[in-house]
């Protein structure tokens, strides 16, 4: 019995301790990834916020609601902060949006920086567009399998509903 209470000890500590925080929109945290376009036409920006956890969000629009996409693992997650900074964003001084536009940003406790180009006149650093399309196509591939999630979900109800429609006289 001695041996059984610091083995339950240290289980409930080992569990407690490595719980993921799950955030909202109204409540993120400082530390995050932000990119996204805009421009064109319509002149409509969507952006993609990605935090450490892995969870990753979209808006639409800079008043739009935010969306929560299926997340990814968090050590997935850290290994785009890692590449993000790698980039030293806060060293680049690249503001060159053109009618369409493409950005990231970086935000924690200690820096807020953001780059954005796009302009015919100007080719951004390889490493930025490459960092920027590798999170764009993880953003891309969350929507799809969140898209088929959903459409699974409704044919089920649809199922469901017909399912207790032949049981109904």
């Amino acid at each position: 019995m001695k041996k059984l209470i610091p083995a339950i000890c240290i289980s409930m500590l080992l569990f407690t301790h490595c719980k993921v925080v799950k955030y909202t929109p109204d409540k993120l945290p400082t530390t995050q990834i932000v990119f996204g376009d805009g421009g064109g036409f319509a002149g409509i920006e969507t952006s993609y916020t990605l935090l450490q956890n892995g969870q990753l969000f979209k808006q639409v629009g800079t008043e739009g609601k935010y969306e929560e996409l299926r997340p990814i693992k968090s050590k997935e997650a850290k290994e785009f902060f890692k590449k993000v900074a790698s980039l030293q964003l806060y060293k680049m001084d690249i503001e060159k949006p053109g009618n369409l536009y493409y950005f990231i940003r970086e935000a924690n406790d200690a820096i807020d920086s953001r780059v954005t180009w796009g302009a015919g006149d100007y080719l951004p650093p390889k490493a930025l567009i490459s960092t920027y399309k590798d999170l764009k196509a993880l953003a891309q591939s969350q929507e799809v399998i969140r898209e088929i999630a959903k459409t699974a979900a409704t044919k089920k109800a649809k199922e469901k509903k017909k399912e207790e429609k032949k049981t109904d006289w």
